[in-house]
């Protein structure tokens, strides 16, 4: 591949692959805490409302109840919290390495074109193959936690 297809291709995907995937795992887990935290407050406030307004409130704080622990289930099995950090952090340290290509500065401050080129892709190849052992790791940490 030349630089630019490097560049367009590969490099420019990866980055709006990793960031588009940050972006959902930031809004499922700022969604289920969202849940969490509504459904936590309201069932105190409903238990204690349903001996004088409406018996069938604690119904609801039951089931509020279970909502809370499905959704603390979902975001421990997910790591919506744990993905959301790995890919921001590959898509920053990947297009970190970029402005500094871009920019001849940091470790490509000094070489020929090939040669800092070269030093690019293992750097970004790098990052990348970082971030899936990244992800490979919180899986079977999931794996594990589910397991045992």
């Amino acid at each position: 591949m030349t630089p630019d297809e490097y560049l367009g291709k590969r490099v420019e995907e990866q980055f709006a692959w990793y960031e588009g995937k940050s972006a959902l795992m930031k809004r499922n887990y700022y969604r289920c805490k969202v849940i969490v935290i509504v459904s936590s407050a309201l069932i105190p406030l409903l238990v204690g409302f349903s001996d004088s307004i409406n018996e069938n409130l604690k119904y609801v704080a039951g089931a509020l109840g279970a909502v809370v622990a499905i959704t603390e289930g979902i975001l421990s099995l997910k790591k919506y919290r744990e993905n959301w950090l790995i890919y921001r952090t590959t898509a920053e340290s990947l297009n970190r390495e970029k402005i500094f290509l871009v920019n001849r500065v940091g470790p490509y401050g000094e070489g020929d074109e090939s040669e800092l080129f070269k030093k690019f892709v293992e750097r970004a190849e790098q990052i990348m193959a970082s971030e899936n052992s990244s992800w490979m790791s919180a899986s079977q940490a999931k794996t594990d936690e589910n397991a045992g």
